[in-house]
């Protein structure tokens, strides 16, 4: 339990009422303001400093991942950007055969058109010349 402002003022005075101002507040100055149990002793400052020294390599050694990760997203990233482009060409490619494909059925449907109605008006020439010779 830690001793309040009141308490600490309350043994001040009496220590002044018997040692006398000088050597009461030399003792108080040498009284920690809270309790022994909570100060930091060296040993526990020791090994604090060795988890700290723990914990830079961690941390140093999580810096060297995060570089590590940083060059493979850097190279998955030119992969993906290289897949990108042959996918483009990819599409590019089939857009162009689909086009000639196309083209080449409507050149055929149109060629197969104009011989069927070619066809159509010789037939209605000879049936109409075929009537007037009747």
């Amino acid at each position: 339990m830690s001793a309040s402002e009141r308490e600490r003022h309350e043994l001040a005075a009496k220590l002044e009422e018997l040692l006398g101002p000088d050597q009461a507040a030399t003792l108080m100055e040498h009284l920690p303001p809270m309790r022994w149990d909570a100060l930091a002793r060296q040993e526990d400052l020791l090994a604090l400093r060795s988890d700290v020294g723990e914990l830079r390599s961690d941390v140093d050694g999580l810096r060297g991942e995060m570089q590590g990760l940083r060059g493979e997203m850097g190279r998955t990233n030119d992969r993906i950007d290289h897949l990108a482009e042959v996918m483009e060409l990819r599409f590019e490619s089939l857009g162009d055969r689909i086009t000639a494909h196309v083209a080449e059925r409507v050149d055929t449907q149109t060629k197969l058109l104009v011989f069927s109605l070619l066809g159509a008006v010789l037939t209605a020439t000879a049936i109409a010349l075929g009537s007037n010779v009747l």
